[in-house]
C-alpha cells in the first residue's frame, strides 16, 4: 500500500484524498451563499475529484425535477438547493440518510459539459435492474455504447482530459438483483473495458456485494483500482424497528460516523482478499482526521463525500494532512 495515492497506468495520480461524487457531474459543486461555488472553498489542488455518477439515460431522481437537479450535486447545510432537492436528512451524531436517486441528465448530455478541472474522472452507474436476462442484455449494450463514446468524444476534446473511469456497480437497496449476478457483472465490465481502450478503469462496490465479486474482477479483468462503498442501507445500520425519514422511497442510505466501523471492516476484507498490490480507495464514514488515518491503514486513497458538503473546514484539514 502507498500513502501517496494511486498512480494509474497512464501516469495520472489519484491523490490520497478523493472528493467522491459530492461536486456534481461536472465537478463545480452547488452554489454558495453569494453565488460562488464549493470550488472556492474545497482544496481541489491537493485532492482528486470523481464526478457524480451518471446513467445511460436521464433520471430525475427521487425528489423530482427542478432547476437544481440537473448537475446531480448534493445538498449543503446552507439551504441550497430548496426545497425539492433536500437530499441529506440528519439522523443524529452527524450522520445522515439520503436517497438521492441518481439525478442526472444522462450520459449523452455529460459528454458536452464544461468541467471544473482540466481533467474529467467520471463515475458510470451500470444499471442491472433485477438481474434478469433482459436487464443483463441492456447493461451490455449500455456498457458498449458508453465506453466507445467516452473514448471517441474525449479524444477530440482539447479543453479536458479523460484520465480514468470508475464503474459504479453498487446496489443501493438490499433486494437489488445486481448483488446476485457476479459472473454477468464480470462480462459487462469486460465489454466496457474493451470499448474504452486504454483508459484506466476502476470498480465501485456496494456494502451488500460479496468480496468474492471484487476478487473475480481483480483476477479476470484488468482493473486498476477498487473503491469500497460510500453509504450503507438504513436497515443494516439501525434495524427494522427504527423509523427512517425516507421510508417512502426505500429507507435510504446512511452516511457519516454511524457507518464508519462497517465501512472500515469492508475495506479491510477487500484488502485481505485482493492482496497488498491491489489499489484500493476506501470511503464511508470518514468524518475527521482520525477516521481518515484509520482508513489508510488498508487503503491507498480515501474517499470523502458528505463531509465535503457538511464540513468543508474539516475536509480541507484532512486533505492538507495527506498532502504534506
Amino acid at each position: 500500500m502507498s500513502k501517496n495515492g494511486i498512480t494509474l497506468s497512464n501516469g495520472f495520480r489519484i491523490k490520497p484524498v478523493v472528493l467522491d461524487c459530492c461536486l456534481g457531474v461536472d465537478g463545480f459543486g452547488p452554489p454558495g451563499l453569494f453565488f460562488d461555488t464549493f470550488n472556492d472553498f474545497i482544496d481541489r489542488k491537493n485532492s482528486t475529484t470523481i464526478c457524480k455518477s451518471i446513467t445511460r439515460h436521464p433520471k430525475v431522481g427521487n425528489f423530482g425535477s427542478s432547476i437544481f437537479s440537473k448537475s446531480g450535486w448534493a445538498m449543503t447545510d446552507y439551504g441550497f438547493p430548496l426545497p425539492k432537492k433536500l437530499c441529506y436528512l440528519p439522523i443524529g451524531g452527524n450522520s445522515t440518510v439520503n436517497s438521492f436517486g441518481l439525478t442526472n441528465d444522462g450520459f449523452d448530455d455529460f459528454l458536452d459539459l464544461d468541467f471544473a478541472n482540466d481533467y474529467v474522472f467520471p463515475s458510470i452507474f451500470l444499471e442491472f435492474g433485477k438481474g434478469e436476462k433482459e436487464d443483463i442484455a441492456r447493461a451490455k449494450q449500455d456498457a458498449q455504447y458508453m465506453g466507445e463514446k467516452l473514448k471517441e468524444k474525449f479524444k477530440k476534446r482539447k479543453d479536458v482530459k479523460l484520465v480514468a473511469v470508475v464503474l459504479n456497480i453498487s446496489c443501493p437497496n438490499s433486494g437489488h438483483g445486481v448483488c446476485l449476478i457476479s459472473n454477468e457483472i464480470v462480462e459487462v465490465v469486460k465489454i466496457f473495458k474493451e470499448a474504452i481502450g486504454n483508459i484506466p478503469v476502476g470498480i465501485k462496490y456496494s456494502f451488500l456485494q460479496d468480496i468474492s465479486l471484487a476478487k473475480m474482477l481483480h483476477e479476470n479483468v484488468e482493473i486498476e483500482f477498487h473503491q469500497a462503498i460510500n453509504t450503507i442501507p438504513f436497515k443494516l445500520i439501525f434495524g427494522d424497528d427504527k423509523f427512517s425519514p425516507l421510508s417512502h422511497i426505500g429507507h435510504g442510505g446512511v452516511s457519516g460516523p454511524a457507518i464508519k466501523n462497517k465501512a472500515l471492516n469492508y475495506a479491510m476484507k477487500l484488502r485481505s482478499a485482493l492482496g497488498p498490490e491491489a489499489k484500493i480507495i476506501g470511503g464511508g464514514g470518514i468524518s475527521n482526521l482520525i477516521s481518515a488515518q484509520e482508513r489508510v491503514l488498508c487503503c491507498d486513497s480515501i474517499a470523502m463525500g458528505i463531509l465535503v458538503n457538511r464540513n468543508t473546514i474539516e475536509a480541507n484539514k484532512i486533505i492538507a494532512h495527506f498532502a504534506n
